[in-house]
């Protein structure tokens, strides 16, 4: 299990991989394929076609769960639907091969199957069931923020919610670590993926699914323990990310956590990716070289959050926990 180690105040994050980085020739030249919308068009529909049929030789039912999810989904839209948030502009960027980004039943209907998907990615070495990999995944997520919570947790947020399936894992671990009901709730800006975590959650183990801006999520100030943020924060421009963490800051308690999980700028997997796999990766995610060049820990800081931790949770992941 890995060990929490404090994060030095000067720390900062490392320098961007060279094929995210626009100024290396590498970035460069994979910044101008993806220029050419033909050529992206492609590289969208090979990226996609790439993960589905690798997901299905390794047990994941993609296709099947797709369709029998929607089904499920559908009726629940306009109730998972609040029609006065404002969905920002970065939200409709083309994410994951979606030519509609977030906010379309493909991507509500596939974001279970991706999620375990790159659970197995991350030990690519190792015969795993999809759900071991995915409880391997969640358990060191977990110890990670362990150490930073000192006090009882009875409200969590899991900001960026998608389909739940980390909402749904936090919540098992926090009862177990409390020996009691923990309330824990979901936010996300797709009605789409609210709808299709509700049909997820058919026991309503979930407090609320809130269809709201992370930015502006409109809750109550300092009503929070924790505040997660679960593989969100390389979907979002640089600017958002500071405005989600000062939203986070505002909805904990003194003494409660926030915890970042997402991909590690020391992961030697991410650093050495081969450049095709890199220019896939780069079609799918946009905001991608403003993650890696944006200094979290010290973002964490400037939020007004303390004793950030920094854990290499497994070889592709970081945590960053802090204290508000």
């Amino acid at each position: 299990m890995a060990q929490a180690q404090p994060v030095a105040p000067a720390l900062t994050s490392a320098p961007p991989p060279n094929w995210v980085a626009s100024r290396h020739p590498l970035g460069w030249l994979i910044d101008r394929l993806l220029a050419v919308e033909p050529l992206r068009r492609l590289l969208f529909l090979q990226a996609r076609h790439l993960i589905i049929r690798t997901a299905e030789r390794r047990g994941i039912a993609w296709r099947a769960r797709r369709e029998e999810l929607v089904r499920q989904a559908e009726p629940l839209l306009a109730s998972s639907t609040e029609t006065a948030t404002v969905t920002p502009p970065y939200y409709r960027a083309r994410f994951h091969a979606y030519q509609e980004g977030n906010l379309c039943w493909a991507a509500a209907g596939e974001a279970e199957q991706a999620t375990d998907a790159m659970a197995l990615r991350v030990w690519p070495g190792e015969t795993l069931e999809p759900e071991q990999a995915q409880r391997r995944l969640r358990d060191a997520i977990f110890a990670a923020i362990e150490p930073s919570l000192t006090v009882p947790v009875r409200c969590a947020l899991d900001i960026g919610c998608s389909v739940g399936v980390g909402t749904l894992a936090l919540k098992d671990w926090l009862e177990r670590r409390e020996g009691a009901d923990v309330a824990v709730e979901g936010l996300d800006l797709s009605p789409q993926m609210l709808a299709v975590a509700r049909v997820r959650d058919a026991a309503g183990r979930i407090r609320v699914w809130h269809h709201a801006a992370a930015e502006a999520t409109g809750l109550a100030e300092a009503s929070l323990d924790l505040v997660t943020l679960q593989f969100v924060c390389h979907e979002l421009p640089a600017e958002a990310t500071r405005a989600v963490l000062a939203e986070a800051a505002r909805l904990l308690r003194p003494g409660g956590v926030v915890a970042l999980v997402d991909q590690d700028p020391d992961s030697a997997v991410i650093r050495r990716l081969p450049a095709p796999i890199a220019t896939l990766l780069k079609s799918t995610e946009p905001y991608l070289e403003e993650y890696f060049s944006l200094d979290l820990p010290r973002a964490l800081e400037q939020a007004g959050f303390r004793e950030v931790r920094r854990v290499a949770c497994d070889p592709r992941h970081r945590v960053l926990v802090a204290v508000r």
